[in-house]
């Protein structure tokens, strides 16, 4: 089995960055500044947000295992979400969400891959588009009063496409049926997740 992952390097890079997003991280109420520039920070922001990470995953595991047109579907419109309710959230302004609703995105996502539910491509498009839309608007409101908000929305964006390509591309590839499993077991462990931040907000 050793041999097999080290031979599907797809399957590895998903491996290592649902591991990535696992790593506990401390909560702060302040953007990333990496001093590179608004992109960046962007970037950065997303990548030190396992809440907004792991559904993403969860959404690449389950369009990865519906083949490759839900796979291009998610590609193309969880991206194109993200960016457009980032700029809504952005001129709304700043927005207190509770844990609990954050973690609705990762018990959902994550059951439905687990479970390996069979949905029609519509269902994968407005699954995309609600994903991009929730964690869009959080992403953009929390730019509100920054001068460089668009930048960073773009960049998160821009990384968002990179994980979900990578995860769908991964899961496409995977063909033995232990590797579907390992995708579905990751799939369980985005919903466990989701029941935990649920459970902490609701507390």
């Amino acid at each position: 089995m050793t041999a097999a992952i080290q031979k599907n390097s797809p399957l590895r890079a998903l491996l290592a960055s649902v591991g990535i997003a696992a790593i506990p991280v401390g909560a702060s109420a302040h953007l990333v500044d990496t001093g590179l520039g608004p992109v960046y920070d962007g970037i950065a922001h997303f990548s030190m947000s396992p809440e907004a990470i792991l559904p993403v995953v969860a959404l690449g595991v389950l369009a990865g295992l519906r083949g490759l047109a839900h796979a291009r579907i998610a590609v193309l419109f969880l991206p194109l979400a993200w960016t457009a309710f980032g700029l809504v959230g952005m001129r709304l302004g700043p927005l207190a969400i509770n844990p609990a609703y954050e973690g609705l995105p990762l018990l959902i996502l994550g059951c439905l891959a687990a479970a390996d539910v069979k949905i029609p491509a519509w269902t994968t498009v407005s699954l995309a588009i609600l994903l991009g839309s929730f964690e869009g608007f959080i992403f953009g409101s929390a730019y509100a009063a920054g001068r460089d908000g668009l930048s960073a929305i773009i960049g998160s964006a821009g990384l968002v496409f990179v994980l979900i390509a990578l995860v769908s591309a991964a899961v496409l590839k995977a063909k033995w049926d232990w590797t579907r499993i390992a995708m579905r077991v990751a799939g369980s462990w985005t919903a466990a997740s989701g029941l935990l931040l649920l459970g902490w907000g609701l507390r």
